[in-house]
């Protein structure tokens, strides 16, 4: 068969294009004629791939067997005539052009023929190169059938709806797309004239578009909307020879987000016009961002100075607010907000910072969801963050104080209370709004007259004293006071009162002590590794358990900075994070620490800030996750060796189930039994690749006890069938079966010859290492090797072959999974053999060995305790020495 080949250009060289080969099937019932036609057709076409058949049942089993571009029919055929034939391959395998060429020649043949829907009617002998005649209609014909099939399927690919109409505006052809975008049959459309499925457009631009194309013979774009099809249309229109091909697409929601835009953009237009704010148009796509005079200004730029481009804004952003920013943007994109918004601080000229308020949202996306365009506005916010952090200190300071800060109303209602007040209250500051207070009442109760009222009305400014008050689980409770009125902007506010509960003080103390040696006790015994360091790392106190855990007493680890133990952290990113937590908030992070001896173990750790005597310190509470980071690795292990083996099974089983497959089909067609001893032989090979499969799964366990084994008896074995020959299987791990099962020539393996210089003794799974060395046994017979050596190494042993040996290209290849370079390989036998390596904890590299063949070498590898006390009986477990 000729391969599909540039044509010669004279020079020995071929054309840039590759030419596609034409496969023609010949059909003749005179004997030899098929083969003499067939020849005679490639001899005057090198392009021509002809195949000769004698029956007509024979060339249609042909086409059911593969694909033809063409098929040359005699006419007259004992089974049946080439009209029936053609009629018979119209209806089995549809439009594959049919050249009729025949001797037996008349106009009631030829009438008949083209009646009967041929490509193409010859008669032999007409011309003096009948065959060239006949290579060049072949050739004609699979030329136009493929060009039209291309276009058919261009139509039927583009993403626009398309139709063409012939010069009297009727329709003669719609793709897929046109027919569901005017939603009838197909059947109805072809024929109609579009002013009479469409008569809205009659009398339109869109009309007068159309005629003048078809007029002047040059192409046209408009737009329309037709109602019909409730749709704004963009349509382009092509002059044919025959009429118009029209290609047209929907752009309704297009033209409605445009709507929508201008509409926003008109309103954000009013909106900023009336308010001190920067505005930013984002192209999402190109990162393109336009900045108004304002936005520039804003930061103390003219609008010249800034690039109109996203890096602009995003070197402006204070590096610790940028991610914020982006986590917030992102969120938007994502469809996870209405609106984008964000504050942050951005550098001005001057090079001061400056609260933005960002405020932005996407307007414009992709038919897939993906933004285009965003536009937002920027607030100067600086002033309102400044008054946010001085209320907040404010508040803050108020809570922090040891006091009962309140302020009431002129019934002598709370108003408003610290979180002191609502821990003495046992109450929710937000529940004690509107409550009456039970210090007031007890100031209004002592003493003459109402001293409250009087700071109300105005006729005193201040009020102080000692009174009982029953407070919640403690009754006449003993507290000191202080009232002032408040006035602000020349009206009465409130009253501000501060109070203090100063019963019982030493009983106070001795809670306090009690409290403390509590928390100590927690400290001391608690099992988690648990210190305490100040902002610049060092460790200020430790708990037993931590102390215990690294090795180093009390006074050693007191001092100590907190990256002598934590051997992940920088001390600058350290620090970093820590100021920047806030008080009593907690970040967990996951890190490693050391030793005393060196020796290191992961653990997981939460640092908490915490106020101890005013003193900003970090409380860091450690557990030890060493058995948990174990496990982590061991799934992530059966997850990589579930998908390997889900690939193995996807993949390498596929092609033996398609070869079965195919015979079976070629059998059930043919009624040939020799494809269903091909078939077993598939088969077979699908039953060897799963046991290899099974037995990769299993090497890759660890091995759970060692045995001694005399590596040099247990390869010496080999010859003996110490591998399972004698109980019916293949020396090198497979099922021996019959030899006579064999065919097509294929051979079993032949024997390896073992040359055993291994003398010593290893600790290993004796079962596991007899599957090694069978596999590298296997190996070598499999790439033509006859002789092995096993030899042992100072730290572990050897195998080396002498076959064609591996290159150094392939060696760190071979080990994996479904690699081979054997026919009759499945590709796991090497991949066994590390596995089974990897589990015994042994490393093996794949070297030249001193005969040029493959030499694999096992390092790591523990020896039996030599001592007289070791066990001497083979197959008892050992410890192995270090």
């Amino acid at each position: 068969m000729r391969e599909a080949e540039g044509a010669d250009d004279g020079d020995g060289s071929t054309g840039g294009r590759e030419r596609s080969l034409v496969s023609v099937l010949v059909v003749d019932d005179e004997p030899g004629f098929a083969d003499v036609a067939a020849s005679l057709l490639e001899s005057r076409d090198d392009r021509i791939e002809a195949t000769p058949v004698e029956s007509p049942s024979a060339a249609l089993d042909a086409l059911s067997a593969s694909s033809y571009d063409c098929v040359v029919s005699d006419y007259e055929m004992p089974e049946t005539d080439g009209i029936e034939l053609l009629e018979a391959v119209r209806d089995r395998h549809g439009d594959v052009p049919f050249v009729l060429f025949t001797g037996e020649g008349s106009e009631a043949v030829a009438s008949e023929a083209v009646s009967a829907g041929v490509d193409e009617y010859l008669r032999k002998g007409e011309a003096s190169d009948q065959y060239s005649r006949l290579a060049g209609a072949v050739e004609g014909l699979v030329s136009r059938t493929r060009g039209e099939r291309r276009v058919a399927e261009h139509l039927e690919r583009v993403s626009d709806a398309f139709c063409e109409v012939d010069d009297e505006w009727r329709i003669t052809y719609l793709n897929d797309r046109a027919v569901r975008m005017i939603d009838l049959d197909a059947d109805e459309l072809l024929g109609e004239r579009i002013w009479d499925l469409f008569p809205e457009t009659t009398d339109t631009d869109g009309e007068e578009a159309l005629r003048e194309a078809a007029e002047t013979g040059e192409p046209v774009r408009f737009e329309a909307h037709v109602d019909r099809l409730g749709a704004d249309l963009v349509v382009n229109a092509y002059p044919t020879p025959d009429g118009l091909a029209l290609y047209f697409r929907d752009v309704t929601e297009k033209r409605e987000r445009e709507r929508e835009l201008r509409e926003l953009s008109e309103r954000l237009q009013l909106a900023v016009e009336g308010a001190d704010v920067g505005v930013w148009d984002w192209n999402v796509r190109t990162d393109e961002v336009r900045f108004d005079e304002r936005w520039a200004a804003m930061l103390g730029h003219e609008a010249d100075e800034i690039d109109f481009d996203l890096s602009a804004w995003e070197d402006r952003v204070h590096p610790d607010d940028v991610d914020d920013a982006w986590d917030a943007i992102e969120a938007h994109f994502a469809g996870e907000t209405d609106l984008y918004q964000a504050d942050f601080r951005m550098r001005t000229k001057s090079g001061d910072w400056k609260w933005i308020r960002d405020r932005g949202r996407v307007v414009e996306r992709t038919d897939d969801g993906e933004p285009l365009r965003a536009v937002g506005i920027h607030i100067d916010v600086t002033e309102e963050k400044e008054r946010e952090r001085e209320l907040e200190r404010y508040r803050r300071i108020v809570d922090e104080l040891p006091e009962s800060v309140c302020i009431y109303d002129a019934d002598g209602r709370i108003a408003l209370a610290n979180d002191h007040t609502a821990d003495v209250l046992a109450a929710d500051p937000e529940a004690l709004v509107g409550r009456e207070s039970r210090l007031v009442e007890s100031i209004r109760a002592a003493g003459d007259g109402d001293r409250y009222d009087a700071l109300v009305d105005g006729d005193r400014d201040s009020l102080a004293g000692t009174v009982e008050v029953d407070l919640p689980g403690k009754s006449e409770a003993i507290v000191d006071y202080g009232l002032t009125r408040l006035v602000i902007d020349g009206e009465f506010d409130g009253i501000l009162g501060i109070s203090r509960d100063v019963t019982d003080e030493r009983r106070r103390q001795q809670r306090l002590e009690r409290t403390t040696a509590r928390l100590e006790a927690l400290f001391e015994r608690s099992p988690d590794m648990v210190d305490i360091h100040d902002e610049a790392g060092e460790i200020v106190d430790a708990n037993r358990a931590m102390t215990d855990a690294l090795g180093y007493d009390r006074e050693e680890l007191v001092g100590m900075d907190v990256w002598e133990v934590d051997t992940e952290v920088d001390p600058e990113e350290g620090v970093r994070l820590w100021n920047g937590l806030e008080m009593d908030e907690t970040v967990r992070l996951e890190t490693t620490f050391a030793r005393a001896d060196g020796s290191t173990f992961p653990v997981e750790v939460h640092v908490r800030r915490i106020d101890v005597q005013g003193e900003d310190r970090f409380l860091a509470s450690s557990r030890d996750i060493s058995e948990r980071k174990a496990y982590e690795r061991r799934i992530e292990r059966e997850n990589e060796r579930l998908d390997e083996f889900a690939s193995i099974v996807s993949h390498d089983l596929r092609n033996p189930l398609n070869v079965l497959s195919g015979y079976l089909r070629l059998a059930r067609e043919t009624g040939n039994d020799s494809y269903f001893d091909r078939c077993e032989r598939a088969l077979d090979e699908m039953e060897r690749l799963i046991e290899d499969v099974l037995a990769l799964a299993k090497q890759g366990e660890a091995v759970g006890s060692f045995e001694r084994v005399h590596l040099g008896e247990l390869a010496g074995g080999y010859s003996d069938d110490a591998f399972g020959s004698a109980n019916g299987e293949d020396p090198f791990g497979g099922d021996a079966g019959d030899p006579g099962d064999a065919a097509d020539g294929e051979a079993e393996a032949a024997p390896i010859e073992v040359d055993v210089g291994a003398d010593g003794e290893i600790c290993a799974d004796p079962g596991r290492v007899r599957q090694l060395l069978g596999n590298l046994f296997r190996n070598a017979a499999e790439h033509g090797g006859e002789r092995v050596v096993v030899g042992d190494l100072p730290d572990g042993f050897y195998v080396e072959d002498d076959g064609p040996g591996i290159g150094p290209d392939e060696r760190e290849k071979v080990f994996e999974s479904g690699y081979t370079t054997s026919e009759t390989g499945t590709g796991f036998g090497l991949s066994i053999v590390q596995r089974i390596a990897e589990a015994h904890g042994w490393d093996v590299v794949v070297t030249e060995g001193e005969r040029g063949g493959a030499r694999f070498e096992f390092t790591g590898v523990d020896r039996p305790d030599p001592s007289p006390q070791a066990s001497e009986s083979p197959g008892e477990a050992v410890e192995p020495r270090d």
